[in-house]
């Protein structure tokens, strides 16, 4: 996989981005990225804005950003392309099974298809959520 992806604090530091590079991933954590302490106090607009301008696909545990009016706001702004999973209750293991199950539908949407979006990565595969657009200037 030619792609490379930025996983957020809901993914966790060590279980999901270990799986994921196991699989041949290139993944970078947030905790990687901006240290322990950073991180958990980042907001995600800042890592959004960041990982995006990396040129990376986003990858979270929180489907929500695409509701929420900042971030969604941000992933529009930035033309993020973000891989949400669609149940945040899963452990870390089931986390890094479910979007290596779906590993090669989110790497054909992400090197098919430019930002912004946001995809759910469900049990039945990827479903397209709609974006909150409130932020927008009309």
């Amino acid at each position: 996989m030619d792609l490379r992806f930025f996983s957020d604090r809901s993914l966790g530091d060590h279980i999901v981005p270990q799986a994921l590079r196991a699989a041949g991933w290139s993944v970078v954590s947030m905790r990687e990225r901006y240290g322990p302490v950073s991180a958990q106090q980042l907001s995600d607009i800042d890592w959004i804005r960041d990982a995006t301008a990396e040129g990376e696909v986003l990858l979270t545990g929180d489907k929500a950003v695409a509701k929420r009016p900042l971030e969604a706001l941000a992933v529009i702004t930035t033309g993020a392309r973000v891989f949400a999973l669609g149940n945040n209750q899963l452990s870390g293991r089931q986390k890094a099974d479910r979007l290596l199950q779906h590993g090669s539908a989110i790497a054909r949407r992400a090197m098919s298809r430019p930002g912004p979006y946001v995809v759910a990565v469900t049990g039945r595969g990827l479903e397209t959520i709609v974006m909150n657009q409130d932020g927008l200037q009309r």
